[in-house]
């Protein structure tokens, strides 16, 4: 009586944790001895006192829910005892803690991009409405407005509340302690009232601004204001020097609104007369709408394709082949990304899966090891629930310390990662970051993961047998369901990193693919710079081509430079893209269903400087000025679009002007787009015939680029001191970023693909040292009958190599299927590559290879007298 008396006492006081579970069974097995030493039967002197203490539990339970705080109390108890668990077992606790940290931090840097970019409204009044307008071309090409239909559509419509047309243009500012080069959103007239917006200072246009000859007037983006003007309200009315024309600014824009593109610094009004409005064979322009209230996307590309049909036929020369279209103008914004972002994030779902099966596998080792506690608790009174509900506790509490971890983590690496990333290269890139919408998706995935990972453990661990709990000598096992659960966990990391890693093999062959292409000139001394001239003083194609000339000169003399030229486009950055048809012998143009091509003006030594070769014909001259006829040089590429197998030489083109172009020569492609795109065509126009108000000069050395940056730009102000250069890089710059993208996924998935490998090499370490320590009595027996080491170490390989086979059948069953959401991601490599798909395997089957070995190996020396000792 006095020893029950002391364990009511305990339970009274609630302190039955770990140690004092143990010293009840200590207590209950000596009473049992005496009953046995009285001739009782042992079973029924165990139940007999479990269910005096039972008994007492149930008295206590009921008291409890008389007064109605059970629930509250339970909780309380379990949070204290899982706190006191997970501080007994330290490296338990920071092994799934950290390994949550991983997998939540990954999960919460890729949603934040992917929440600004795909679920983020634009911040635009009532964003969903507005759409861009854009040429689609029968064969697929995609590109912007021509000037003159946006006139017709302008002219009447039924499906638009309003129409904006918008191009960018680089001006000078001076008048400030140095000259900078900005670029200006030039846009119509219902510009600001398509996107809903009032300045922040001042205004916008009225009629009266828009008529030809009004004095000319900007508003000012947030940032230029407070970069250039100090954020000054005094400067709404004073005039600012844009290319030495006076500029009256008249308001500035709130820091929320920018263009779309996010590349206007400030906007400038397009006036009938003044700018082209009529030109129907350059598309350059970019157009938004704002659909009227009921009209849905869909009917609005109707009623364009009925109006592209009466273009085609007004202006079939110009329009054959070619339709608008209407598109939403976040999906426009996005474009590309969309589907790779997607794919990224269900790669990182594809880690937290892993995670999670990761962290459950600990967690039914460590149930198995509490199987006596847990025992004891049942026969004093607890119920399954409670039992579930204590390890689910355990499990939430590492989940909420992992997710806290996490969210540090995906901070961190999401600054990391943005910051890694070239300025205007992210769309929407300033609205990535960790806001509530994020937080709160990271709270509800650490929340699941806690209840995933700790359900399945808390429901095999409910099920314990007393009886076979606290008999001697027998050790702390999860039982065959258990046993069965962490082999299919196992089975499912393997199956899942092979996924990663098959993903990520692809895209690593195809990124190596793309650094093989040849850009079509020589980048690895090329430095490229732009200018910019002034629209007052540089106000002939004369003086603008001296100052090309000049410029060139200067710098071909600066020591290192091999050779300087100039070019109305920059290749790598953009280009101005116009519809060239070639003219028959009769002398009437052909108008085919043709691409369009980029059409560029460039100086004499252009060619040489860039190291673009000469295929046929010869270059430009000298003598190719305005008093010599218009000619042009074709890319080996449009020469075979637009003659064929023909000689191209001494054939014509136009581009729906008066003027016919004499082609002189044919020089290689260049993939000016960017090394992931297709070549496109190319016309090159002598820079004499045809100079530009700005330009990109290409300055090929001797020494590295970079080192001479200081050296030409001075070189450039000696000419003139008050043009501004800009955008001074390398052309290798350039070239790597135009495959930042597939970079961006490589590095992602390979990221994700390791820390896959290793959590699932890590899992199956465990599952076979576990299942090896459970089997050390039999090891030890085989080993004193005579076992050698390699009959030990095979039927422990053998278990191991069961599991990664099935995980590899199901690994790459999932990458056959899943290798189609990389299409768009993959460029000149098959997804289906022999190579990718017999490597990976291999590599993960070495890796899992290993993970058994080590523990097998273990078991192989086994010493039989220290097992059985300790059995």
């Amino acid at each position: 009586m006095k020893l029950l008396r002391k364990l009511r006492t305990l339970f009274r006081k609630e302190k039955l944790d770990a140690e004092m579970a143990e010293e009840m069974r200590h207590h209950v097995e000596l009473q049992m001895e005496l009953n046995r030493k009285a001739g009782i039967d042992p079973d029924e002197a165990r139940y007999a006192a479990l269910r005096q203490f039972g008994n007492v539990a149930s008295v206590q339970e009921q008291a409890r829910e008389g007064r109605g705080w059970v629930w509250l109390e339970h909780s309380i108890k379990d949070f204290r005892l899982a706190v006191r668990q997970l501080a007994k077992f330290p490296g338990f606790s920071v092994v799934t803690v950290l390994t949550l940290a991983l997998g939540i931090g990954a999960s919460t840097a890729i949603y934040s991009v992917v929440h600004a970019l795909l679920v983020t409204p634009l911040r635009y009044h009532e964003a969903g409405q507005i759409v861009q307008l854009r040429s689609r071309q029968k064969e697929g090409e995609i590109s912007d407005v021509a000037p003159a239909t946006f006139g017709d559509l302008y002219a009447g419509n039924a499906a638009f509340a309003a129409l904006a047309a918008q191009y960018y243009y680089y001006v000078n500012l001076t008048g400030t302690d140095t000259p900078s080069l900005l670029t200006s959103a030039d846009v119509t007239a219902d510009f600001f009232r398509l996107f809903a917006v009032a300045p922040l200072r001042g205004r916008t246009w009225s009629a009266e601004d828009l008529r030809p000859g009004a004095p000319p007037v900007v508003v000012l983006g947030h940032s230029l204001w407070r970069s250039q003007f100090d954020g000054r309200d005094s400067i709404i009315g004073q005039q600012i020097m844009l290319d030495e024309t006076a500029f009256t600014v008249i308001g500035v824009m709130p820091e929320s609104f920018k263009d779309p593109a996010g590349v206007g610094q400030l906007w400038r009004p397009m006036r009938p007369g003044v700018d082209d409005f009529t030109n129907r064979s350059s598309r350059y322009w970019t157009i938004f709408g704002r659909l009227r209230t009921g009209v849905t996307l869909e009917r609005a590309n109707v009623e364009l394709a009925s109006f592209s049909q009466q273009l085609v036929q007004a202006h079939p020369r110009n329009y054959e082949g070619w339709s608008v279209e209407a598109v939403d103008l976040r999906s426009q914004l996005v474009g590309d990304y969309r589907t790779g972002l997607l794919v990224v994030l269900g790669a990182v779902g594809c880690v937290m899966l892993i995670t999670c099966a990761n962290v459950t596998g600990l967690s039914l080792v460590r149930a198995a090891a509490r199987r006596k506690e847990l025992a004891i608790r049942m026969a004093l009174g607890s119920s399954r629930g409670r039992l579930v509900g204590l390890i689910l506790t355990e499990n939430l509490l590492l989940a909420l310390l992992g997710g806290g971890g996490g969210v540090l983590l995906g901070g961190w690496g999401l600054g990391a990662l943005l910051a890694s990333l070239p300025d205007g290269w992210l769309p929407r890139a300033e609205e990535v970051s960790l806001n509530l919408p994020v937080l709160g998706a990271s709270l509800a995935l650490t929340l699941l993961s806690g209840l995933a990972s700790g359900l399945a453990p808390g429901l095999t661990a409910s099920r314990v047998n007393a009886n076979d709990a606290i008999k001697d000598g027998t050790r702390g096992s999860a039982g065959p369901s258990a046993a069965r659960l962490r082999a299919t966990l196992i089975v499912v990391e393997i199956a899942l990193a092979l996924v990663l890693l098959t993903g990520t093999g692809l895209l690593g062959r195809s990124f190596l693919g793309l650094l093989q292409r040849k850009p079509g000139v020589d980048t690895g001394r090329l430095l490229s710079l732009t200018v910019s001239l002034s629209a007052k003083r540089y106000d002939t194609a004369y003086k603008r081509w001296a100052f090309f000339s000049h410029a060139e000169t200067e710098v071909a003399a600066v020591p290192g430079v091999e050779a300087a030229g100039f070019s109305q486009t920059p290749p790598f950055r953009w280009g101005i893209p116009v519809g060239f048809v070639p003219v028959r012998a009769e002398g009437a143009a052909n108008a085919t269903n043709l691409p369009e091509a980029y059409s560029d003006a460039v100086s004499v030594d252009y060619f040489r400087a860039v190291g673009c070769p000469l295929r046929a014909g010869r270059l430009f001259t000298p003598a190719d000025d305005t008093k010599s006829p218009a000619v042009v040089i074709l890319s080996q590429a449009a020469a075979r679009v637009y003659f064929g197998a023909e000689n191209p030489l001494g054939r014509f083109i136009t581009s729906g002007e008066q003027t016919r172009f004499e082609v002189v020569g044919v020089v290689g492609d260049v993939r000016r787009a960017g090394l992931a795109s297709d070549i496109p065509l190319q016309v090159y126009r002598p820079l004499a015939q045809h100079p530009p108000p700005f330009g990109t000069l290409m300055v090929h050395t001797a020494l590295p680029p970079a080192t001479l940056a200081k050296s030409v730009e001075a070189a450039l102000w000696r000419v003139d001191a008050s043009t501004p250069v800009s955008d001074v890089a390398t052309m290798d710059t350039y070239v790597n970023r135009s495959v930042m993208q597939p970079r961006f996924y490589l590095v992602l998935f390979g990221l994700f693909a390791v820390f896959a490998l290793l959590l699932a090499g890590i899992g199956l370490y465990g599952l076979v040292a576990y299942s090896v320590a459970q089997r050390t009595c039999e090891f030890g027996i085989r080993t004193a009958l005579g076992a050698s080491p390699l009959d030990v170490l095979v039927p422990v390989m053998r278990e191991g190599a069961k599991l990664v086979g099935f995980g590899l059948v199901l690994g790459l069953a999932g990458s056959f299927a899943t290798a189609q959401l990389l299409q768009n991601m993959v460029y000149e490599t098959s997804l289906h590559d022999p190579a990718v798909f017999l490597v990976v395997p291999l590599v993960l089957a070495v890796v899992t290879a290993v993970a058994c070995y080590l523990p097998a190996r273990r078991a192989t020396k086994i010493d039989p007298l220290v097992a059985l000792r300790a059995e």
